[in-house]
Parts: structure tokens; sequence; C-alpha cells
């Protein structure tokens, strides 16, 4: 955190102290915030599209999974019940799922490293402004790499970009649901898919035929988490980046 919002944090326990007035707080204040022209701000516009664009991407992927996981795992239940199923449609569901999987990383890597960018410069953003959210502006990046803090610091820390970009008092404490929803979409979505993968790789023969179904069907339920997690989060952004630019 920068040394000048630390001691307007200080300031503002003074005031709440009742230790200086309203009037000594404002100069104070005006004299510790950096003027406009040194400070960094970030119009997030372009860069929020691109996570919108990818996290379509990402929907449309997700659908491409459901359908993929979900034909393999009928064909593996053909099989298991002693149906015939040639060589060529199971190389073919075999290929379709492997792609999806594919493109999925893909696009999930570059959607990380563009929301990771979007959090770093919305955390300056309000800190431009003489604010500060739960977490310092470097877990923008050290939360999605900390374990388990990955499961709830980067929700918050964009969460807290959002609530505090916005000079509304009304409007600018709410927190934004299209976000909170569309990332535990995310991460079920992504827990689906590990499970999955690693019931699918558990079989060798035939009598473990069914751990395969299990994974492909996981993987396939994953698939819809991760089109209701793509719409959400590209809304989410779209106007997330909107207000930071009001």
């Amino acid at each position: 955190m920068a040394e000048w919002m630390e001691e307007l944090r200080k300031l503002e326990g003074l005031r709440a102290d009742s230790l200086i007035t309203e009037e000594e707080f404002e100069k104070q204040k005006a004299l510790l915030i950096p003027s406009q022209s040194n400070v960094t701000t970030y119009n997030l516009l372009g860069l929020g599209k691109g996570v919108s664009i990818l996290s379509g991407l990402s929907a449309v992927l997700g659908l491409l999974t459901l359908i993929a996981f979900a034909y393999r795992a009928s064909l593996l239940s053909d099989i298991k019940n002693g149906e015939y199923v040639s060589w060529s449609d199971a190389d073919a569901a075999d290929a379709f799922a492997g792609a999806t999987v594919v493109f999925q990383w893909l696009i999930g890597i570059a959607l990380l490293v563009l929301l990771i960018i979007w959090g770093w410069r919305a955390a300056g953003n309000i800190e431009s402004k003489g604010r500060s959210g739960r977490w310092s502006r470097g877990w923008a990046i050290g939360g999605w790499f900390t374990p388990i803090m990955f499961f709830f610091v980067p929700y918050q820390v964009i969460s807290d970009t959002w609530k505090k970009a916005s000079d509304d008092v009304m409007t600018g404490g709410n927190r934004n649901n299209f976000w909170l929803t569309g990332f535990i979409f995310w991460w079920v979505s992504t827990v689906l898919s590990w499970l999955g993968s690693m019931a699918f790789n558990s079989y060798d023969t035939y009598s473990s035929l069914d751990d395969a179904i299990t994974g492909d069907t996981l993987y396939a339920i994953s698939g819809f988490f991760s089109i209701v997690a793509g719409i959400f989060i590209a809304i989410a952004f779209n106007q997330m980046s909107k207000r930071h630019t009001q």
C-alpha cells in the first residue's frame, strides 16, 4: 500500500475520534493525495471487452464440452452393454473430446492473464482515488497462485474494485452478482473437470469402464457450469469496466 494511503487512514482515525475537525481533515487530505497529474489511471473498456470476448468463447467451449463428453459417455455405455461401436466412431469421439480440452486450456490461460491484468489496473484506479479494498494491489496477481486463497481472494480483489470505483455512495457498495455467480460457477466447472479427468484416466481394464463413464459424465456437467460462468463473467466485466470510466 502506498505510504500516503497509510497516512490518510491515520488521518481518518483522528477525524473519527474527533481529534481534528472536518475542515482540518480536508486540508490535510488534499496535501496527502497525489495530484491527478502524478497518478496513473487506466481505461479498462478495451481490456474488459477482451475479458468478455474470451469469456463468451469459454461459454461456447463449455457447450462443445458438454456435447463431446456426453457423446463419448454414451458410446462407452454402449460398449459396456455389449452393443457394437465402430473404431471410427470411437476415434472421432476421442478426438472431439480431446480437442475441447486443448482449446479450453488455451482460452483459459489467455483469460486468466487478462483477469490478472484487469484486476491489477482496476486496483490501481481505486488507489488513485484514495481508496483500498480488503487486499493490497499485489494480491490481484498473487491471489490466483496461492493455494486455498485462490478460491476467494481473486473474487474479493475484483469485487472491491467494482465497489470502490463509484463515487456514488448509494450504488458503490453493492456487489456485482454476475461476477460472484460467474466466479463460483467457474470454480465448480474447474473442480468437476479435474475430477472427471482423474476418474477417466483411472480406468485401464474393461472392469473399470464405469470409471471412464463417470469421468466423462462429470466432464459433461462441468461444461454446463462453464457455459453459465462464461456468460455471467462476460456480463460482469462489461459492467465493471464501464464503471471505471465514469
